[in-house]
């Protein structure tokens, strides 16, 4: 039943999506969408989906997901005003995702993009970007982002930094400082404290 509930969806999301489509493939941007549908797909890693064709997988992302129609509007930019008017109205971005950056390369994954802001220099190809994520402005400039650079959960990227190739962001981290090809940095773990005193309780 699960199944054919989501082949009806998918139905209903290919023919819904088709202005969308056609706006993509008649723009610059086609071939950052299609690889932006394809990490998406790899990303979310169903088997069911990877074995869809390329456009019933950007029907299922778009209808599905808010946060890539803010990518799609993202890589429209460059498109007639009119059209992205358009298509804005028709096919609305995620209300609390903001995307903003020189360059985005392609394939950028937004996992959840609740309460997510994300203003950089640049973003390279393949990167994945979690919930809760600030990435932007302090008084000297903002963050770029090199290729297949992950920022988990709650993370803040501040300042004019580099997170080079290949590093990570561990959840809830604070970053002020570069961030070194291929390397990893945390916030600290949560500390156990001795249990508080109860009112009438002698001190320890």
């Amino acid at each position: 039943m699960a199944r054919d509930r989501r082949t009806i969806r998918l139905a209903l999301a290919r023919v819904w999506a088709y202005p969308l489509w056609c706006g993509v493939i008649g723009s610059e941007s086609a071939g950052a969408v299609a690889e932006d549908v394809d990490w998406w797909m790899h990303c979310i890693g169903d088997a069911e989906l990877l074995g869809l064709d390329r456009y019933s997988r950007f029907a299922y992302l778009s209808g599905a997901l808010s946060e890539f129609r803010t990518l799609v509007h993202y890589r429209l930019r460059s498109a007639p005003l009119v059209i992205r008017v358009l298509l804005r109205a028709l096919y609305r971005p995620a209300a609390t995702l903001t995307l903003d950056a020189d360059r985005i390369g392609p394939g950028l994954f937004i996992q959840h993009g609740v309460a997510t802001i994300v203003t950089a220099e640049s973003i390279g190809s393949h990167c994945w970007i979690n919930q809760q994520v600030t990435i932007g402005h302090d008084a000297t400039g903002r963050p770029t982002l090199g290729d297949r650079v992950r920022v988990g959960a709650g993370a803040v990227v501040l300042g004019p930094i580099t997170l080079h190739d290949g590093s990570t962001v561990g959840a809830n981290a604070t970053v002020i400082h570069d961030v070194g090809p291929g390397e990893t940095v945390v916030a600290p773990l949560a500390t156990a404290l001795k249990p508080r005193r109860r009112d009438g309780d002698a001190p320890a």
